[in-house]
């Protein structure tokens, strides 16, 4: 069964170029680590996926649920000079955020900074430097 999450991690990876290396990471055995890594010519990127309804008050928290260990790890990368981010979505779109800045945000935030699934690959793919074929 595929979860909201994993439809929408799909629906941006639909817009990534076939040369984009992209690995979709889940380990029982060693949490924190993030949903995908993207591999390009360039540099390597991390991101954990969260998923949401939206909430229709502007002031409701929608910050990305993060656990201790997922927030210990990008952390950690980040600290290390990897590329990390969280991109948070839902039906419309979604928010990436890059490690190094505040993950907190309200509904309205997201309203006003939510882009498009084939936007979202577009940073991930300018991020790694592959070019569309």
């Amino acid at each position: 069964m595929s979860t909201p999450e994993n439809t929408f991690i799909k629906s941006v990876h639909a817009y990534l170029p076939p040369n984009l290396y992209r690995m979709k990471n889940h380990n029982q055995y060693n949490g924190g680590i993030p949903d995908c890594w993207y591999s390009g010519d360039r540099a390597d990127l991390w991101v954990e996926y969260k998923f949401e309804i939206e909430p229709m008050r502007d002031e409701t928290d929608m910050s990305p649920d993060l656990s201790p260990l997922q927030l210990d790890w990008i952390v950690k990368r980040y600290a290390e000079g990897r590329n990390v981010a969280v991109i948070m979505g839902s039906t419309n779109g979604g928010v990436y955020l890059p490690a190094g800045q505040p993950f907190n945000m309200s509904a309205g935030d997201f309203r006003r900074r939510v882009v498009n699934r084939k936007l979202l690959a577009e940073y991930i793919t300018l991020i790694c430097s592959i070019s569309s074929p």
